[in-house]
């Protein structure tokens, strides 16, 4: 494929969901639609009384959506009126009337159409259930919009973002050091500065998430777009430190860096998908998928490295920098990042924010899917000894809630592992939610394993396949081909129980952001505009993990293009 027909191919890729936007709108029946929401009418109507009583009903929706009735629902004037006199900004009041207005003027249009067009005399459920959906969306997205455009305040998250990114600890380790250009008074600093830490996780994340785009298959536009989006959002925190501990050059920079890795790394592999043959890019995408669980374990050996990876860097040269803190702070030597790497690192305690959500949440997928895989193998094997200790393991895992096994990490693991490792707080949590998560993926994995066709087993056989290399080549792909959507329930659930985390003194997203406000005199009566924010962010992060499983499930056939389940 040559780079002209690449770029054709990304400039189509672009423009192709506007042509389809295009042909949406002038293809749009209004007929179809009301057909869709209340049912068909209840009387004959002429052709041309269709024309007259439809253009009357869109006439009457508008001036009602508009002016009100002059109570709830009052109309566009009115909100907008109403907004001003709280004083809130253009964009908020705009964005607050016109979704308010449309979803006014819908409603109002299926509730005329139904009393005028009878509708109810052709079906009863199908108009009541339109139009009392219409009228339900409207006063909830009216009640969450007039909260979050009108009367919330969120200075308090947005002055206090990367603390709830990242936790106070971390974010002092990170800016507050000595030898950092934002440490003006270096004796009173935190410790050695440890920014390169995160930025390197940052980058490797990038890389991988970009590479798994590109290997996908999908419109370039379907990267690239939210992509950049969600890279400019994250510039844009960088670029307005109101109230922020660091200088915004150095993280902007860094930002900028990583976008360009995960552009370049996604152009890598499409390049290489778009020409190779089908069981290369199968290759890649394996090749993909293993960089994902590196990054994983990478990003917990480069915060807090154990002893071998400080060895490693002393004997390339490093000097711990922790044994110089005195030179550091005089000003007479200033660490690499070998130094770095040959010191302590930030120690898991001191993890927080948004971060240790997101650690955790990963470790229950990585960690729960390797778990689950071997413990689904274990329940159908005939070897007792295999056998009976996975049936044991899931069924007791599984008979206790999660918050059980939380605080038996906190106040009975450390105990049972003092013998062989310090565990701290959260990597016990890492330990538990992998376990927890194995243990409902190894019956979900079952499910799937005991669905597979003997007549795959019998072939693999014939070809000469070892038990092993059917049990891992022929039964685990096709379990996991049918248990997708489980497995994916199974994440989610997991990513949404890492609220619980607050619950044992662990300062995860939720507990910052529901302790924030207490700290700041501009907020102590206002709590729920952090409550928010942390819904926003947990649904969007789960909604993109149902993203990516739709599109797992579209590429392996499990869907069809236009919904629903393959033949």
């Amino acid at each position: 494929m040559t780079g002209e027909k690449i770029t054709a191919d990304i400039v189509n890729s672009i423009l192709d969901p506007l042509r389809s936007a295009a042909v949406k709108i002038r293809n749009f029946s209004l007929s179809e639609f009301e057909v869709s929401l209340v049912g068909r009418p209840g009387v004959k109507i002429s052709d041309d009384g269709t024309r007259w009583l439809d253009l009357s009903i869109i006439t009457a929706s508008i001036g009602l959506a508009l002016f009100g009735t002059g109570s709830l629902p009052s109309g566009v004037f009115p909100m907008l009126e109403y907004a001003d006199s709280f004083d809130t900004g253009i964009v908020p009041t705009l964005i607050y009337c016109l979704v308010c207005g449309a979803l006014l003027l819908l409603a109002w249009w299926a509730t005329l159409v139904t009393l005028l067009k009878l509708t109810p005399l052709k079906s009863v459920g199908t108009p009541l259930l339109g139009v009392g959906s219409a009228w339900v969306s409207f006063y909830l997205v009216h009640f969450v919009l007039e909260f979050m455009m009108i009367f919330a305040d969120f200075d308090v998250i947005w002055a206090n973002r990367v603390l709830v990114l990242v936790g106070q600890q971390m974010t002092e380790m990170m800016t507050q050091s000595p030898g950092s250009p934002q440490c003006l008074d270096v004796e009173n600093c935190y410790g050695i500065n440890q920014n390169f830490r995160l930025w390197w996780v940052l980058y490797v994340t990038f890389i991988i998430i970009g590479a798994a785009y590109g290997t996908n298959g999908d419109k370039p536009s379907k990267f690239l777009i939210p992509f950049t989006l969600i890279a400019l959002f994250l510039i844009l925190i960088a670029w307005l430190p109101n109230e922020i501990n660091y200088h915004r050059e150095v993280p902007m920079i860094r930002l900028s860096i990583a976008t360009l890795l995960a552009y370049t790394s996604f152009g890598l592999t499409y390049y290489y998908c778009s020409v190779s043959e089908e069981y290369k890019a199968n290759r890649l995408r394996s090749y993909v998928a293993l960089g994902a669980v590196f990054a994983f374990f990478f990003a917990i050996l480069i915060m807090n490295p154990p002893e071998f990876v400080k060895d490693l860097a002393a004997s390339l040269g490093g000097e711990p920098a922790q044994d110089r803190l005195d030179d550091i702070i005089a000003g007479t030597w200033t660490p690499s990042t070998l130094d770095k790497l040959a010191g302590d690192g930030i120690e898991a305690s001191q993890w927080g924010g948004l971060f240790v959500n997101l650690i955790i949440a990963t470790a229950g997928c990585v960690l729960g899917f390797g778990i689950g895989v071997v413990l689904a193998f274990g329940r159908q094997s005939d070897l007792p000894f295999f056998k009976v200790p996975s049936v044991l393991l899931i069924e007791i895992v599984r008979s206790g809630p999660l918050i059980c096994w939380l605080y038996f990490a906190v106040f009975l693991l450390p105990d049972l592992m003092d013998p062989f490792y310090e565990a701290e707080d959260i990597i016990g949590m890492l330990i538990m939610f992998g376990f927890f998560g194995g243990c409902y993926i190894a019956e979900v994995l079952r499910g799937g394993l005991q669905a597979v066709d003997s007549g795959q087993k019998e072939a693999a056989l014939a070809l000469g396949l070892s038990p092993m290399q059917i049990r891992l080549q022929v039964e685990l792909p096709n379990a996991v081909r049918t248990t997708l959507p489980s497995i994916v329930s199974v994440f989610i659930g997991l990513w949404k129980d890492t609220t619980l985390l607050f619950i044992v003194n662990i300062l995860d997203f939720f507990k910052l952001s529901k302790d924030i406000p207490g700290g700041d005199m501009r907020f102590m009566s206002s709590f729920l505009e952090p409550v928010w924010v942390t819904a926003i962010v947990f649904w969007v992060f789960a909604f993109y993990l149902s993203r990516v499983s739709r599109r797992i499930e579209r590429g392996l056939g499990l869907v069809r293009e236009g919904g629903g389940e393959a033949a």
